[in-house]
C-alpha cells in the first residue's frame, strides 16, 4: 500500500467542509485496554496532562485523492461523511499500519466493513489489520475514559457535535493541563489543534490501539 500525506498548512488552522457520519455498535461494553508498547507513547504518567501518542500524519476527508469515494453501498462521500474513517486511518498510520482514508474504505468495503446505510462496523477495522489491532467500544463518554485509552497507548476516537450541531468525529493525540488535543479530520493544521475549539462536550469515545 503506498502512504499518502494529506496537505498540511503551516501555521495555521482551517475548517474545512462539514461531516455527519456514524458506527454500527456491535461490539459489547469493554474492559479497559491493556497498557501497550511505549512505542506508541512519547510521554506517559500517572498524572493529568502527561500522556501523548506519536502523532505523524493528517489526513483530511476533502482531499481530492479520496473525497469522492463512498463508503459502503451508501452512496455518501467521504468528503461529507468521511469523519470516523479518516480519523480512523489516522490512528492506524500512527500505530504503524500503511494505509489512507481512501486505501481504508476500499479495505473496510473488502472486508464486510460498513453496513448497508455506510455506517463503519468497528470491528472491520480489525479485519483489515490482520486481527493485528483492538477495537474498545464504551458506553461512558467522559474525559476518564478517553485519558485511560491514552495512558493504554490506544487511540480515542471522541463523536461530538459541531457548532452547526452537526455530528463529527476526530482523534486524540494527547492530553495536557489545558485538556485534550486532536487531530481532525475537516481542520488543516501543523500541530493537534485543542478539542475544546471544537465541542463543547462528548458524545462518544471509540479505542484502537494494537493487540498485546
Amino acid at each position: 500500500m503506498k502512504l499518502y500525506v494529506a496537505t498540511i498548512l503551516v501555521g495555521t488552522c482551517l475548517t474545512l467542509g462539514a461531516c455527519a457520519t456514524g458506527s454500527s455498535h456491535t461490539q459489547k461494553n469493554m474492559k479497559r485496554p491493556q497498557a501497550q508498547s511505549q512505542d506508541y507513547i512519547a510521554q506517559t504518567g500517572k498524572k493529568r496532562g502527561r500522556f501523548e501518542l506519536v502523532d505523524k500524519i493528517q489526513f483530511l476527508q476533502t482531499d481530492k485523492r479520496w473525497a469522492r469515494q463512498t463508503l459502503g453501498g451508501s452512496g455518501e462521500s467521504l468528503a461529507k461523511y468521511g469523519c470516523l474513517v479518516t480519523a480512523s486511518a489516522m490512528a492506524l498510520t500512527n500505530l504503524g499500519f500503511k494505509t489512507d482514508p481512501g486505501d481504508l474504505v476500499n479495505r473496510l468495503k473488502a472486508n464486510k466493513g460498513f453496513t448497508k446505510n455506510g455506517l463503519l462496523i468497528w470491528t472491520g477495522l480489525e479485519r483489515v489489520t490482520g486481527g493485528r489491532t483492538k477495537t474498545v467500544f464504551y458506553k461512558r463518554k467522559d474525559d476518564a475514559v478517553v485519558r485511560a485509552c491514552l495512558e493504554a497507548g490506544y487511540y480515542p476516537l471522541v463523536k461530538f457535535d459541531l457548532a452547526s450541531r452537526r455530528t463529527h468525529w476526530a482523534v486524540v493525540i494527547k492530553e495536557t493541563k489545558k485538556g485534550f488535543y486532536v487531530r481532525d479530520p475537516m481542520v488543516a493544521s501543523s500541530v493537534p489543534i485543542p478539542l475544546k475549539s471544537r465541542a463543547r462536550g462528548i458524545d462518544a469515545v471509540r479505542c484502537i490501539g494494537m493487540k498485546t
